[in-house]
């Protein structure tokens, strides 16, 4: 196993050999099965927040197959006073932000915060055991230590690898949902 940041460059470069065509249908699985783990949690039932994310760079479109319902719901990241915070908002709400030092669509800073109970967790790469590799610069990591929200991984299968480097402050995966499957994690 290489270190993180080799690890992070094996995972961009295989994702950015993925073709748009296949992206769009890998895209589409992950969604439906985010969408009957989502029900099967009874996310609606609960009228629980979800915290999602605007996907960048072949993250997956999470969203393609989500029941509208759902879409009512989602909260989206946010930057305030040097934390990672989640705001109510959907898609056609978001507007491009900078709050993470990168070009990413965001929510209005007027939208509400939540502290959502479901969080979509975007990452490089991921295990069955729920570890995670993510971008490098710990924003969800320092939100999740915090936060006792189920934490649900999402990635193409071929993002998964059987084992990752964890420092003390990683957060696991309680699920992870990808085109192929949905690994439940016992943590």
């Amino acid at each position: 196993m290489g270190t993180k940041s080799e690890l992070r460059l094996e995972l961009k470069t295989k994702l950015s050999l993925i073709s748009d065509l296949e992206y769009k249908e890998l895209s589409l699985k992950v969604s439906k099965n985010l969408n009957n783990l989502l029900n099967r949690l009874s996310v609606i039932q609960r009228h629980s927040a979800i915290g999602v994310f605007a996907p960048i760079l072949k993250e997956p479109l999470w969203f393609l197959s989500l029941e509208e319902e759902f879409k009512k719901i989602t909260a989206y990241p946010a930057y305030a006073n040097e934390m990672m915070i989640y705001r109510l908002a959907q898609m056609s709400e978001l507007v491009v932000s900078q709050d993470f030092g990168v070009n990413i669509l965001g929510p209005l800073k007027s939208a509400p915060e939540v502290s959502p109970e479901i969080i979509i967790v975007p990452g490089l790469g991921f295990t069955k055991t729920g570890k995670r590799l993510g971008r490098g610069k710990g924003f969800y990591d320092r939100y999740l230590e915090n936060h006792s929200a189920i934490k649900i991984g999402i990635a193409f299968e071929a993002q998964l690898e059987s084992d990752l480097p964890v420092d003390a402050h990683d957060v696991l995966m309680n699920f992870v949902v990808t085109d192929q499957q949905i690994y439940k994690i016992n943590v």
